[in-house]
């Protein structure tokens, strides 16, 4: 877990010097008391995204470094896809195919309906034929059987008239189909092309890039890492302290790059659960006055101040007995008093004790 620590820039009131020398009694006084709860963090943006790859390949191109400003949708890398290059281009091919057949003029359509329009001129001849010997049936000039030949080639015709007709229909829907399977595989097909062309997913700063051209990369492998959005503070605090921070709690920001100087900020977020990674339960906050240079990933430091109080009663922390009385100089008798803040050196009394009330140290911290 991380150590509570408060750093140089916020001090706590210094020992009160208690009367005489050798005495082992004090009354309370008024001071002013600031309350603080250590926290190290660093700088982060608001929004940052670990750029991961979607197949393996080698980083065939690196299209970004460090510092480029990029946009949602850009390129960022390019990974080796020989093997799906050339099954991408086998599936263009078959759509190309798919396509060409399809149209009104490709060859199976053209023949087919070269034979539709030859069998339906065939079935006017013979119907005409029929219709004729028909008309001769009826003087005797032909005989039944010259008739029905001539009916039966007639139905012949028609029949066959329908079955091409059927056959170019059939053909049609066998082709539109084969299109559309055509035009899926090829939709597949780039989509597992576009894997190896790693995109962007938001808005920002390119903040790191891990991997060096030539390099393999894997599946489900971070490749870069882009930040956007504002610059944002995050703080790791400890489990005994989480309860005593809160929203809108000012801190004292200490930065690794300028330890010279110390910036305001304001708390603004208190995710709700324990960081197993850090330790920590993690806190926001954001720069009231910010530094003129910002760097991400920068280490800090944080003083929250949970407490800041003018002129409150307050009395030595080491004069409490049992955690919540005092002793009364005059009478020894132990009471009761009602604390507020409470520091490592100063307690402040809300309710039991007056400033003129003098009270004893407890016999272990006598001197």
């Amino acid at each position: 877990m991380r150590n509570k620590k408060a750093f140089p820039f916020i001090s706590i009131i210094s020992i009160l010097i208690l009367g005489c020398s050798g005495k082992n009694t004090t009354t309370p006084v008024r001071k002013d008391i600031i309350d603080v709860v250590f926290a190290s963090g660093h700088l982060a943006k608001t929004t940052e995204y670990l750029v991961t790859a979607n197949t393996e390949g080698f980083l065939n191109h690196s299209l970004v470094k460090e510092g480029d400003v990029v946009h949602i949708g850009d390129n960022l890398f390019q990974l080796s896809n020989q093997v799906q290059s050339a099954q991408l281009e086998n599936a263009l091919a078959n759509f190309r195919d798919a396509k060409a057949k399809v149209d009104a003029n490709s060859p199976q359509l053209t023949q087919l309906r070269l034979q539709i329009d030859q069998a339906e001129t065939q079935l006017q001849l013979d119907r005409k034929n029929m219709e004729r010997y028909r008309a001769l049936l009826q003087t005797n000039a032909v005989s039944q059987l010259d008739y029905d030949k001539a009916k039966v080639q007639f139905d012949n015709s028609k029949a066959q008239v329908d079955i091409l007709k059927k056959s170019l229909s059939e053909l049609e829907q066998s082709l539109q189909l084969n299109l559309e399977n055509a035009r899926n595989q090829l939709r597949i097909q780039q989509e597992n092309n576009e894997d190896y062309f790693i995109k962007s997913q938001i808005s920002g700063t390119v903040l790191n890039v891990f991997k060096e051209q030539g390099e393999l990369v894997k599946r489900g492998e971070s490749i870069a890492k882009i930040g956007g959005g504002g610059d944002i503070i995050k703080l790791f605090v400890a489990e005994e302290d989480i309860d005593k921070v809160a929203l809108g709690q000012k801190a004292k920001i200490s930065l690794n790059t300028e330890k010279e100087a110390i910036f305001d900020a304001e708390i603004n977020k208190i995710y709700p659960a324990f960081d197993e990674a850090e330790q920590s339960f993690v806190i926001e906050a954001t720069f009231i006055d910010k530094p003129k240079s910002l760097y991400t990933g920068t280490q800090l430091q944080a003083n929250i101040v949970i407490a800041d109080i003018s002129g409150t009663l307050v009395i030595p922390t080491s004069y409490l007995v049992k955690d919540s009385m005092v002793i009364l100089a005059d009478s020894k008798v132990e009471i009761p008093i009602r604390l507020g803040v409470r520091t490592d050196d100063w307690v402040e009394v809300l309710i039991g004790l007056k400033e003129n009330t003098e009270i004893e140290a407890p016999k272990n911290n006598k001197e």
